[in-house]
């Protein structure tokens, strides 16, 4: 499949501060209905990444609402260049078994790529066919 990070890409993308504390992160995550959301600091360099799983399990550990990103966060967090090969963003997502994909450029957020922008992106560039139902 030919073309870049940057054309898979959702922008703008939602990121949240290392300081944001879990119950506005959830908020997030239920009014975006997205399932992650960067960790980013004043550069917007991303730092960590924390998921609907991280917050179940710091919920299941016993931690509070009011624990903060940094304490839960993934990191490091894979991350592509906005222009890595669409192929490459691929292999990422199967070879570390993960749902969410930072693209950057010079260090910094500039969008996200999740399994569901692949899919996208693949049907938009299919020719017409048929349609099952």
């Amino acid at each position: 499949m030919k073309g870049h990070a940057r054309n898979l890409m959702t922008a703008p993308v939602k990121s949240v501060s290392p300081e944001t504390p879990l119950s506005e992160i959830a908020q997030l995550l239920a009014e975006e209905r997205i399932g992650g959301v960067p960790v980013t600091n004043a550069e917007e360099r991303v730092l960590g990444f924390v998921s609907e799983a991280d917050i179940m399990n710091a919920l299941l550990a016993g931690r509070s609402l009011r624990t903060f990103a940094r304490e839960v966060m993934s990191s490091p967090v894979h991350t592509v260049d906005e222009f890595d090969l669409t192929d490459e963003v691929m292999a990422l997502f199967r070879e570390h078994r993960i749902h969410h994909l930072p693209v950057v450029r010079e260090e910094k957020l500039l969008g996200i790529i999740t399994p569901s922008d692949v899919i996208r992106f693949l049907a938009s560039t299919l020719p017409d066919t048929p349609r099952a139902g």
